[in-house]
């Protein structure tokens, strides 16, 4: 890893870096855990995480490349209205959107492929929050065979967590995240409890905190703040207790099982990786990086209902509960998001757009996106790196992006 020291990079600014392709870490200066996820030096870090933190290949297997079918065209004049009411356009969007890797599949085939900031169709692109949607989706196939029951308490499977908040909690309520943990996903919150879990990663440094430094560690210390099975909460926790249940049931390591349940079935071109934690433990809710085009083989399995390569790789009933879900559990804390998709939801670790169309999405910190839309046939993958964790309003703007193309598309 980088030493761990002031990373300025004096008379260069973000703006500046946002358009530099390629952007490297400034010569003689360092990157490490106190800068890396911090504009601008995320322009490099998010494609270079196996250089900065120990990591586990989710490998592709043995089988062929699946292909991708092409029927491209330029979506660049695709037009739509930002939340500030101006117009603007798909190619203006995605370099003001901090862009690095956007890809667009219709019925099937790329319509649109493009990579900005040095990123190749080769490259391995953090995908922060959009692991969930994986982890998700192998939970997803675990239920199918029989392995887990989303009805059982998670402590049926994990008696490490008896002992802690979790020890009640549903296996479905982890997967929708409505278990009534107390943890804090506040990213203005410098003493929120996400900050914990950055620490037990191996994703901060700890300074002068006192916390668990392993994420199994962090999980048997959480309380719980309020009955289960009530209202949505966002909690990246949820995902990590999901992938220690897969890795009890199996006795396997996470990253074989997304590599043998997931990876290998898709005919991935590239190995994915997930960072670790001090003792080896996968990083299940943030820590996966993968290609461009193996996402978009991945949002098309999900856009087919679960099937790709020729197989079924996720159960169809699984798939379909991802396009659904409560908008009135969603509500109670995400009213702001609601006022713009008064039909979302939050379902097996998708953000449901409109349950009524079964739109859903993978979603991630700094601008990571997978896009779903049966009605339309759409699968789009937008990878960025954002200037700061969240924006609600450039995250509208990208649906609405989304939307437009998915309009567009419809009359060809």
């Amino acid at each position: 890893m980088y030493d761990k020291k002031d990373v300025a990079a004096p008379g260069v600014g973000y703006q500046e870096l946002k358009l530099m392709q390629g952007y490297p870490p400034p010569q003689g200066k360092q990157i490490g855990l106190h800068n890396w996820d911090s504009p601008p030096y995320n322009r490099w870090s998010f494609q270079h995480m196996s250089e900065l933190f120990p990591v586990a290949s989710i490998r592709r297997g043995m089988a062929p490349v699946s292909e991708l079918p092409q029927a491209t065209h330029s979506l660049d004049e695709v037009c739509f209205e930002r939340v500030d009411s101006q117009q603007t356009d798909l190619a203006t969007f995605l370099t003001d959107s901090y862009t690095d890797g956007f890809i667009v599949l219709h019925r099937g085939e790329v319509v649109t492929e493009r990579y900005f900031n040095g990123m190749q169709p080769h490259t391995l692109h953090l995908l922060q929050s959009v692991s969930k949607t994986l982890v998700g989706s192998l939970v997803g196939i675990l239920i199918g065979q029989g392995k887990i029951d989303p009805d059982a308490k998670v402590s049926d499977y994990v008696t490490d967590l008896s002992g802690c908040g979790y020890g009640d909690a549903r296996v479905k309520d982890a997967l929708n995240m409505r278990t009534g943990i107390q943890f804090s996903e506040d990213y203005t919150n410098p003493d929120a409890e996400y900050i914990q879990l950055d620490i037990a990663s191996g994703w901060r440094e700890r300074g002068g905190r006192t916390s668990p430094d392993t994420i199994y560690g962090l999980l048997k210390t959480l309380k719980k703040g309020r009955e289960h099975g009530g209202h949505f909460e966002y909690r990246s926790v949820e995902t990590d207790v999901l992938g220690w249940i897969c890795e009890q049931v199996c006795n396997e390591r996470l990253p074989v099982l997304l590599s043998r349940e997931i990876w290998a079935k898709l005919g991935a071109e590239q190995d994915a990786n997930i960072t670790l934690d001090r003792v080896g433990t996968s990083l299940a809710d943030g820590g996966v990086s993968a290609s461009l085009r193996d996402l978009a083989r991945f949002a098309q399995m999900h856009l087919q209902g679960g099937i790709f390569n020729g197989q079924q790789i996720v159960p169809e009933a699984f798939i379909k509960a991802c396009r659904q879900g409560s908008s009135e559990h969603f509500k109670v804390l995400y009213s702001v998001f609601a006022e713009h998709y008064p039909k979302a939801a939050y379902s097996n670790q998708c953000w449901v757009i409109d349950t009524d169309k079964g739109v859903y999405s993978a979603r991630g910190v700094f601008g990571q996106f997978i896009y779903v839309d049966p009605q339309s046939e759409l699968a789009i993958v937008k990878l960025s790196t954002w200037p700061e964790f969240i924006n609600p309003e450039w995250s509208v703007n990208t649906y609405r992006a989304f939307d437009a193309i998915a309009q567009t598309l419809k009359s060809r």
